[in-house]
């Protein structure tokens, strides 16, 4: 199971914390469009393809592709009401993803 279709899965424990789910990649809208549609997701995916939101999160890692390109890490960030960070979980490693019951632990901890 993919880390969106895992969010999808607890999507409704998500809303009943009163939280919602926004997903964000570095690809066009048109895939992210194919992406959602595949996977079945009902939150937005959102295309960053001029890396903007990507950079001001600090998740650049320069040279860190097969081809000395950069890439961007994978991270997942709880907000709190205010639009402050209140917790993130960041890798240098494109295949360790955040589990959605970790997810659902920290939203737990917000007032």
């Amino acid at each position: 199971m993919s880390e969106l279709q895992g969010l999808q899965s607890r999507i409704t424990q998500i809303h009943e914390l009163d939280a919602e789910v926004l997903a964000i990649s570095i690809d066009p809208p048109e895939m992210n469009g194919r992406i959602a549609q595949k996977h079945g997701l009902t939150f937005p995916l959102l295309s960053d393809h001029n890396r903007e939101a990507m950079d001001r999160f600090g998740l650049r890692h320069e040279d860190g592709g097969m081809e000395g390109d950069d890439i961007f890490r994978p991270a997942m960030f709880v907000l709190d009401r205010e639009g402050r960070v209140v917790w993130r979980k960041l890798t240098d490693d494109w295949r360790v993803r955040v589990r959605p019951e970790e997810i659902l632990e920290q939203l737990r901890l917000i007032d």
